[in-house]
């Protein structure tokens, strides 16, 4: 049982070296996954009270609501579990861009759950993009340059032969350095190690976010 639960619902405590931002995100996000839990619980109840009073009474309204209970039942699960994958566990990785992008689609689902999870992810959005802001520098760029092919305009040649498309070769990828995890949304966050505390954190971090020494240049 314990396992089937951990499965679906993050911890309730944050890593040690998030910041204040995206801990009190990471909190809001958490309690939407409750929310969503708790609603799938009460789609149930509705769902069935409704069905068996159909069965008794008939009344093609009531069968419209267990129908409707249990459609809205299952969206609610389905966004608890994926809630978990997609934000709690990426703002416990250091994706915090990733987690604050795949909020957006929880805020929409979370209207099922009669949008008390909607109100909690629109504060994980802000809170994150909070974080970003005060701690990215100036250009950071969280995902890694695409491989785009560029084609070269057509012209006109002076003997009519026709022109011949050029591609750019993709730069070739780096493997990530060791100890750095390469997470599935295409890009790596790259981690470095406070020399006070000995608590990791992301690298465009300008300071520990555990005992607030300055990030040493390499």
């Amino acid at each position: 049982m314990s396992s089937a639960m951990g499965s679906i619902l993050a911890p309730g405590s944050s890593p040690p070296w998030l910041p204040r931002d995206v801990a009190e995100g990471r909190r809001f996000a958490w309690w939407a996954s409750i929310m969503f839990l708790l609603w799938v619980l009460i789609w149930f109840v509705i769902a069935i009270v409704a069905l068996v009073v159909f069965a008794v009474e008939g009344g093609i309204g009531l069968l419209l609501i267990g129908l409707l209970g249990f459609i809205a039942m299952m969206l609610c699960f389905l966004s608890a579990v994926f809630l978990k994958k997609t934000v709690l566990e990426a703002i416990d990785q250091g994706r915090f861009h990733d987690a604050k992008n795949d909020s957006m689609v929880w805020i929409i689902f979370g209207f099922a759950a009669f949008a008390a999870p909607t109100i909690l992810l629109i504060l994980t959005y802000v809170k994150l993009g909070d974080a970003i802001t005060a701690h990215a520098p100036v250009g950071y760029m969280p995902y890694q340059a695409g491989n785009v092919a560029a084609q070269a305009p057509q012209t006109s040649h002076p003997h009519g032969a026709p022109p011949a498309s050029v591609q750019q070769a993709p730069p070739p990828q780096q493997a990530p350095p060791h100890g750095h995890p390469q997470y599935p949304h295409g890009h790596t966050t790259p981690m470095i190690r406070c020399k006070n505390c000995s608590v990791q954190f992301p690298t465009f971090m300008h300071t520990c976010p555990n005992c607030g020494a300055p990030k040493e240049p390499k």
